[in-house]
């Protein structure tokens, strides 16, 4: 009998499980065994223990513990996985976890196994670091990702509704879970559209082929991403859905998307959805206020001399003042004075980047005469404004640097979304303005997930779903994200 994609899948899955759990021990049993070498048997020191059985028992415990706290941070899911940063931050604070435990319990027990020295511990504790991300994220994960394309490892789904809720559920699908998810196709009841493609997907038919669709496409998942039905139209579409007999799962339109993080309260036995306030206010908001300070400060101290150079070659290069003004809107749409570092000539209007502005917003794609692209710009690649050294410090988000300023002045944040330009508001829908409801930041989710190639609804979708989980362990890792997208300059001009 053949072997279904979900089947395979779900063997794939174990069988990548399994590897990871098998590189993870040996890598863990190599490190604590180099650590032991090093300190008690090299001769580099006094003390020497002869390596015994009991060692052994014990050090399979600690990588039989350390195995469980890897599984508990999410290590063996593939969304952690194939994530580099979260796969790096996941191995520190298993190992961080792991090590405070072997410690506390030596402490408490006063054991000589090897186990108890310190040294042995601190080397193996960075062994396992170092030697787990270049594993997983240098050498596994690429192999994965290589053969990700013809990988039957990742869910194939299929979206009902091929309007603009599942076009932005395909772009935001593909833009944030590429290597989970792969688009079979759309399903649509309007007959206009069956064989024809949106976007570059094909609707593959009507719920009246659902079944058909299921078993020839070998779809394992459906969402259904139509918005505006009234309560007995939904019940009937989810119906047809599930006689594809695979899970069904809701999207939210964009607009729901206010209510992005919802709790569930029941009043007298009826269940009430309540919209999740925003976290950054209260003693979490004083807690991200304090991290920028002292990082923005931390910063300023440290790129001083780059602040030096970069200013030299702007007033060698450049006539003009060296930094760049604005009044821009802030939280709540509150103006504030912008800094950057100048980019453009001094005898330039603003009349292109309003045209810009509104067409970026507008959503339509922006082409600048005789340029051509692969794939769609949302950005001014060739701004006739801009300097020689200008565009270096663009392409390298050097410009950015003097917002450090801002961040301590308490304008703006280290992360969140980007201040727009006051003329910008005007070609705002109501919905788009919410994103003024936190500070702006020098970086965020869309400069880390595209930027010139996201267009503005996804960049608000990006701003409003960071603004509703906000966390301090999301500011760090997008400012880790920030680090290879300055580096390569991915979406800059």
């Amino acid at each position: 009998m053949k072997e279904s994609r979900a089947e395979r899948r779900r063997r794939e899955t174990r069988n990548r499980a399994l590897l990871l759990v098998a590189t993870d021990a040996v890598v863990v049993v190599a490190c604590f065994l180099a650590a032991f070498w090093f300190r008690l048997l090299s001769g580099f020191f006094d003390t020497h223990i002869p390596f015994e059985p009991v060692h052994l028992y014990a050090l399979l415990g600690v990588c039989a513990l350390w195995i469980l706290i890897f599984g508990a941070h999410g290590l063996y899911r593939r969304e952690v996985y194939l994530s580099v940063f979260d796969q790096m931050i996941g191995i520190f604070n298993s190992v961080n976890i792991g090590a405070f435990i072997l410690l506390a319990t030596a402490f408490v027990t006063k054991t000589h196994y090897f186990l108890e020295r310190r040294l042995v511990l601190l080397i193996a504790w960075a062994l396992s670091i170092l030697l787990l991300s270049v594993i997983r994220v240098g050498i596994l994960r690429v192999r994965i990702l290589r053969n990700q394309q013809r990988d039957p490892f990742r869910c194939r789904v299929a979206v009902v509704g091929a309007g603009e809720t599942g076009l932005h559920f395909v772009r935001l699908a593909r833009l944030t879970m590429n290597h989970v998810y792969e688009i079979a196709g759309f399903i649509d009841d309007d007959p206009r559209k069956k064989g024809e493609t949106v976007g570059d997907v094909p609707v593959l038919g009507t719920t009246a082929d659902i079944e058909r669709i299921v078993e020839e496409k070998e779809v394992e998942r459906i969402f259904v991403a139509v918005h505006g039905l009234k309560e007995e139209q939904m019940i009937d579409l989810i119906s047809r859905c599930m006689r594809g007999k695979v899970p069904v799962k809701m999207v939210s339109d964009q607009f729901q998307l206010f209510a992005s993080d919802t709790t569930i309260q029941r009043v007298d036995g009826i269940p009430m959805l309540g919209v999740r306030e925003n976290p950054m206010r209260g003693v979490p908001y004083f807690v991200k206020r304090l991290f920028d300070v002292v990082t923005a400060a931390i910063l300023l101290v440290l790129l001083l001399p780059l602040f030096a150079m970069i200013a030299l070659c702007i007033k060698i290069l450049s006539p003009g003042p060296v930094f760049f003004r604005q009044t821009r809107a802030g939280r709540r749409g509150e103006p504030f004075e912008f800094f950057k570092f100048r980019t453009m000539r001094t005898d330039t209007d603003d009349q292109i980047h309003r045209e810009y502005a509104n067409d970026f917003i507008s959503g339509r794609e922006l082409k600048l005469e005789g340029e051509a692209a692969e794939k769609p710009v949302y950005k001014m690649t060739r701004d006739p404004r801009v300097t020689s050294i200008g565009l270096m410090l663009r392409k390298t988000s050097l410009d950015e640097l003097p917002q450090l300023y801002n961040v301590l002045k308490g304008e703006m944040s280290l992360v969140g979304p980007r201040p727009p330009i006051l003329y910008e508001l005007q070609y705002y829908k109501e919905w788009h303005k919410r994103r003024l409801d936190a500070k702006p930041g020098l970086t965020g989710l869309w400069q880390v997930s595209g930027r010139s190639e996201v267009p503005f609804n996804e960049m608000v979708l990006l701003d409003l779903y960071y603004i509703d989980h906000w966390s301090l362990k999301l500011d760090i890792e997008i400012m880790l994200r920030t680090i290879p997208v300055i580096l390569f300059g991915r979406g800059a001009y």
